[in-house]
């Protein structure tokens, strides 16, 4: 894989989790101001609960985005191995063909002496 699939894997990743973060904020922000309106917190209370909220999923958002960046980098370099193995083995394959190529061009050589 080349190192420009590679780079637009790891940002599609990255963009992924800042996706959710910001729909998660929303949410948060939307259910406290709702628990707020109906008095169940006070303005106070919704500011903090909001805070600690988004902090923790900003928290869990990273750590989700290091373990998607990981584990994408992990299967890149295992497909990087796997298709160098394949590269080997066709490489192999041809010059195994060139090889009985030439013992045919030279065994035609020495029958038509």
């Amino acid at each position: 894989m080349d190192k420009m699939k590679k780079a637009g894997l790891l940002g599609a990743a990255a963009l992924i989790g800042a996706g959710l973060a910001a729909l998660s904020e929303e949410r948060i922000r939307e259910f406290v101001k709702e628990k707020v309106e109906a008095g169940k917190l006070s303005k106070e209370e919704g500011k903090m609960l909001v805070d600690d909220l988004v902090s923790e999923t900003k928290k869990q958002r990273l750590s989700l985005e290091k373990n998607i960046i990981e584990k994408l980098q992990s299967s890149i370099k295992m497909a990087d191995h796997e298709l160098d193995e394949l590269a080997d083995k066709i490489d192999e394959v041809k010059i195994r063909e060139l090889e009985n190529e030439l013992e045919k061009m030279k065994s035609m050589r020495k029958a038509g002496k």
